[in-house]
């Protein structure tokens, strides 16, 4: 395309692949002249083509043959878009699993891992009991036998300082539990709120009359890890080592990104 100077007469030669489909404007390079011009009529290929401001015909302009043409650049064509930097996927997940990794320390993510991937052999896990019945008090001696480090709370006040200032492994908490302070919705509302780091790390198990042992769809509407029958209480550590190895089994990879040991 070309574009004559009004000033100077000069000839803008435009490479028409960079014309835009609306009206612009050029400087002449020859006397800085702002020289505004308007696309070529694509649409009318018989009319006398366009070349100044104002649609003023070449015909009606005085030639100039000899006047040599000047390639010029169009002045307020928008600019290119940079290309987006490109990152690579490995670089996203490291920096990915380092925020992570970050995150569980942070938050108490739990002892490190061993070079096989799980709990270290001294390691004992904690467990919380809070109970109100027999059968909390019998699920506290049953988790003893089987090797747990476990602490009963007296009330709910002792049950929540016991959970912020200690790394719990599982917590067992009887619906019976200090009712004069609803224990059993406070220590509920104080799982629910418990950061995600720290929420992994724990087992959460309610006794319950209303459920069977194991139910998990139970266990999903409360907020809990496992739901034990109190007439089935004797079946807690058997039921609380399976729930154990199916959360391991499900954060295997998890885990070992992170560096942690199984629960």
């Amino acid at each position: 395309m070309i574009v004559t100077c009004p000033n100077c007469t000069t000839k803008l030669q435009l490479d028409g692949a960079k014309v835009p489909a609306r009206p612009f404007s050029v400087r002449c390079p020859k006397c800085q002249q702002i020289v505004n011009a308007q696309p070529p009529a694509s649409a009318a290929p018989q009319r006398d083509a366009v070349t100044a401001v104002g649609g003023v015909p070449a015909s009606a302009r005085p030639r100039q043959d000899a006047a040599p043409t000047v390639a010029a650049p169009i002045v307020n064509e928008p600019p290119a878009p940079a290309a987006p930097e490109q990152e690579s996927s490995e670089e996203v997940l490291r920096m990915l699993a380092a925020l992570l990794r970050r995150e569980a320390t942070d938050e108490g993510g739990g002892p490190r891992v061993t070079a096989s991937g799980g709990r270290r052999s001294w390691e004992r896990r904690r467990a919380l009991v809070c109970a109100g019945s027999s059968f909390g008090g019998d699920a506290a001696r049953l988790l003893s036998q089987s090797g747990y480090d476990v602490s009963v709370a007296a009330d709910a006040a002792q049950a929540v300082e016991r959970m912020r200032e200690d790394q719990l492994d599982v917590l067992v908490l009887d619906p019976e539990f200090d009712p004069r302070a609803q224990g059993a919705m406070m220590l509920g509302r104080e799982v629910s709120s418990m950061r995600n780091a720290e929420r992994r790390r724990l087992v959460f198990v309610l006794l319950t009359n209303t459920a069977r042992t194991g139910d998990a769809h139970a266990a999903f509407l409360a907020g809990a890890n496992l739901v034990v029958q109190m007439k089935e209480v004797g079946d807690l550590p058997r039921a609380l080592e399976k729930n154990i190895r199916d959360l391991n089994e499900l954060y295997r990879d998890f885990n070992r990104a992170l560096g942690l040991a199984e629960l």
